[in-house]
């Protein structure tokens, strides 16, 4: 029999290999305490304590108290050589390199299940499904996060399915799709509601695309309005939260609450940095400037779209400055540039309509109605046109008919 030293070392080297603390090993059935003694060889494992071990650790049960050379027993794969897989394909996404990534995140998901980690398994699963939807297969991405909550339905493990839910949700509004979209995030929001697993982390997940996808159905109110907790200490407001006060932004706006939407932005304005990313950044920004020409302070809103475009310019951010061009746009209506603000719809107009169609609708409805308010009612029908079919290829439906509503009325005046 190995020296018992032997096995409690072979442990420890094990459990910081993985990246694991004594805690992480002792899960519920054991205290880190003894974890600690077994390690120092003050304590024997019995054998259903090695099992659950060598289980956690990823080997076999004879390469703890054996002696043997690592091994893999049965087709399991050791963690730590799964773990520095999924990192290394993470690496090579950041790098650019989304099909070489894609195609090694699938090489993970698709291990034996004898052999695999849960949840090396369920990260590789979301990589998956969120770098096809950035290479424009939302559709092939859907079906990933599909058939793994089919996989998870019979005995839930809750944190994946919740994550599996946020992450379909969220695919699906980003892919233009938001009444989908609404469909799994109020399911997620019910589940999170239920699971005492559910981390507060992922209820702010969870409240963030309910109301991304509530607002552009049409239904706000299904979103509820409950705190979504304290900024940090610096006073900066994380993306999910500043997504949700944007859209409860939004929805006051088009209620014609334009004082109280004002301060939300200006609120949201004031503590999100481009580091939440740079297309939420600008999104609020381009926004708050529309709120504030709306009021009438076309010189704070110039400011503020000034501002903006030299970030993107000096970041060589490679996303479109969507909601800046359209207040630039409607800062052009305001000081009489009436070929800045054809030249600035034509645009916006010409964007690829794929991916979130909804969010190019409303920024058309915004420079439509610049257009109308100048005279130029030919432009403006046309941009109010196209909006509401995109709406309505988003799923946006409300938001159609509003842009239908408002083409309507136009005509009417013009006859």
């Amino acid at each position: 029999m190995p020296e018992l030293a032997d096995t409690g070392r072979r442990i420890k080297e094990l459990r910081v290999s993985a990246g694991m603390t004594q805690h992480d090993l002792a899960g519920s059935e054991m205290s880190s305490s003894y974890i600690s003694l077994v390690e120092r060889g003050k304590r024997i494992p019995s054998g259903r304590a090695l099992k659950i071990l060598a289980e956690r650790l990823g080997v076999g049960v004879e390469e703890i108290a054996g002696g043997a050379e690592p091994v893999e027993t049965a087709g399991r794969v050791r963690r730590l050589d799964l773990v520095g897989r999924l990192v290394a394909a993470r690496r090579q996404w950041e790098g650019g390199d989304a099909e070489g990534a894609l195609s090694e995140f699938r090489a993970l998901a698709e291990i034996d299940p004898a052999g695999r980690q849960d949840d090396v398994f369920t990260e590789a699963q979301l990589a998956i499904a969120e770098i096809l939807g950035t290479l424009g297969r939302a559709d092939e991405g859907a079906g990933v996060l599909l058939r793994m909550l089919d996989g998870l339905a019979p005995a839930p493990y809750a944190e994946a399915r919740l994550r599996a839910l946020i992450a379909l949700a969220d695919l699906l509004e980003s892919a233009g799709r938001v009444q989908d979209g609404l469909r799994y995030a109020l399911t997620g929001s019910l589940e999170c509601a239920d699971r005492r697993s559910a981390t507060g982390f992922h209820s702010l997940l969870v409240l963030d695309v309910l109301t991304r996808c509530a607002y552009w159905s049409g239904c706000p109110e299904w979103a509820p309005a409950v705190d979504h907790g304290r900024p940090s200490a610096d006073g900066v407001f994380p993306g999910p939260r500043a997504t949700i006060d944007l859209h409860r932004a939004l929805d006051l706006r088009d209620r014609g609450e334009i004082e109280r939407a004002a301060a939300l932005l200006g609120t949201c304005a004031r503590r999100v940095t481009p580091a939440a990313g740079f297309p939420l950044w600008e999104k609020i920004h381009g926004r708050y400037a529309l709120v504030l020409l709306e009021r009438g302070e076309t010189a704070a809103a110039r400011s503020i779209v000034e501002r903006g475009l030299v970030v993107a310019s000096v970041g060589q951010e490679p996303d479109f400055p969507l909601w800046l061009t359209t207040a630039d746009a409607v800062c052009a209506e305001a000081v009489g540039d009436l070929d800045r603000l054809a030249a600035l719809g034509a645009e916006v107009a010409a964007l690829p309509d794929a991916g979130r169609s909804h969010e190019k609708a409303a920024a058309l409805g915004e420079i439509a109605a610049a257009c109308a308010r100048v005279g130029d009612r030919e432009r403006a029908a046309g941009h109010f046109r196209y909006s509401a079919d995109l709406f309505r290829r988003a799923q946006a439906y409300r938001h159609a008919e509003r842009a239908r509503e408002r083409l309507a009325d136009l005509i009417e005046k013009r006859d």
